[in-house]
């Protein structure tokens, strides 16, 4: 069942993020100003990237602690 619920939480972390790189969205983004040096649209992609590998690593080790928390 716990690991039922991991895939879920997974497959929706991975759709969200595919809505956040997808065109109609990084086209906003995609303009010629710079934060600090750095174009938008990269600041945007890696933020988000990143973002997106720490969810994933906070949910990973939150469903890890509930289970051993369980046994």
């Amino acid at each position: 069942m716990k690991e039922k619920l991991k895939n879920q939480k997974l497959l929706v972390l991975g759709i969200v993020f595919m809505i956040l790189f997808n065109f109609p969205i990084l086209s906003i983004v995609n303009h010629d100003t710079k934060i600090k040096g750095i174009p938008t649209l990269y600041f945007y992609v890696f933020t988000i990237w990143i973002l997106f590998i720490g969810i994933i690593y906070w949910s990973l080790r939150n469903e890890e602690q509930e289970i051993n928390k369980d046994e």
